[in-house]
């Protein structure tokens, strides 16, 4: 199989989903933008969910390289959890094709985007519960219910992402920096 012509058609799934959304997308409109038949994008994928589900499973590898990029920093336990949350959702924000599968989803309710962004989600919910339990059985952090402390912070880093208005003139990066603080003084062993 052609590398080259599975990443044209990959590209081209990426643009069209981005501007139509997955519902509104077929697979001969694909073939159309990638410049190959229809035959062609099925030689490569079975149908569009696997097209689709490739295309996140190749997001969530460059949450896993962004993430890799910030372990090999050293950054003390908490500052590493902060930074590596606050950058996958700062890249999820600003990544315009998870916006617009992210609004379809929740304006269509769409179980095919659905199950994809509950993936992703879950990927980096069990990024911070890790982190969670590897500095509680290392007493970097207080003893706690790691369950409830990752639901906590994975909401508050959502809600920073994804809530805060712009337009009241705060920025994500302040805020995100001030929650750190009170999980820093509110969890951390003081040593």
């Amino acid at each position: 199989m052609n590398v080259l012509k599975k990443e044209e058609i990959v590209g081209a799934a990426r643009k069209l989903f981005t501007q139509y959304g997955y519902k509104k997308v077929t697979m001969e409109e694909i073939a159309k933008e990638a410049g190959v038949t229809k035959k062609t994008v099925y030689a490569y994928f079975k149908d569009k969910e696997e097209l689709f589900r490739y295309i996140i499973l190749e997001e969530m590898e460059k949450n896993r390289k962004a993430i890799e990029k910030i372990e090999k920093k050293g950054l003390p336990f908490l500052e590493q959890v902060h930074e590596t949350i606050y950058t996958v959702f700062k890249r999820k924000k600003a990544n315009h094709f998870l916006i617009t599968i992210t609004n379809e989803a929740e304006n269509f309710k769409n179980p095919k985007i659905l199950d994809a962004i509950k993936m992703m989600d879950a990927e980096v919910k069990k990024y911070i519960k890790e982190k969670l339990t590897y500095a509680m059985e290392h007493q970097y952090i207080r003893p706690c219910n790691v369950e409830i402390l990752t639901f906590v912070i994975y909401k508050v880093y959502m809600a920073i992402t994804f809530e805060l208005d712009l337009e009241e003139k705060i920025d994500p990066k302040e805020v995100s920096n001030k929650i750190f603080g009170i999980l820093k003084n509110g969890i951390l062993v003081q040593k």
